[in-house]
């Protein structure tokens, strides 16, 4: 396999585990859960961004970059009750 086609399975699994976890963690009413796993969905994104800027080449990728870091910043916040 290939350096993006790796990264592509690595931000697909990161999703899949992150969406699993936030939706455990509503029926669970865990704060550690709903945070790692919001933290799990921020990654996706920066990785995914990524990923697609090492593709196109273009700016346009940092945008969904700057979202995943503002999830994992609003994560990390609520986990600590820095909020």
């Amino acid at each position: 396999m290939t350096y993006l086609k790796v990264l592509k399975v690595f931000y697909v699994l990161l999703a899949v585990v992150g969406a699993i976890l936030a939706i455990v963690s509503y029926f669970q009413h865990s704060l550690y859960l709903k945070s790692f796993g919001l933290i799990l969905l921020g990654s996706s994104l920066v990785f995914n961004s990524y990923t697609t800027h090492l593709e196109w080449k273009g700016r346009g990728p940092f945008l969904y970059m700057a979202i995943g870091l503002i999830v994992i910043a609003i994560a990390i916040g609520g986990f600590t009750n820095a909020w």
